[in-house]
């Protein structure tokens, strides 16, 4: 993916004095920033829907029908998705 990204150029001298310190080109570096980034979300969005299942979990009575449940994981599964914007 090639994407184009407006700096300051005191943000742009930053990111280029920092990927010269780790040996790397700007571009890669900056590639490398955004990919570690989007790990991280994803990393937290597990840990959130974890924590959201073991509670609604918690809250489950006995009696609970697997439609119910299935329900309650689709709405678990709605607070950890990216919002979607659908137009173009």
């Amino acid at each position: 993916m090639n994407v184009t990204i407006d700096l300051s150029d005191r943000i742009a001298a930053a990111l280029e004095a920092q990927a010269r310190a780790a040996h790397m080109p700007a571009e890669r570096y900056l590639a490398d920033i955004v990919s570690c980034a989007l790990e991280a979300q994803h990393r937290q969005d597990v840990q959130n829907l974890e924590a959201h299942l073991v509670h609604m979990a918690s809250q489950v009575v006995p009696e609970t029908t697997p439609e119910e449940m299935e329900g309650a994981l689709r709405e678990a599964l709605s607070h950890v998705r990216q919002r979607r914007n659908w137009q173009p």
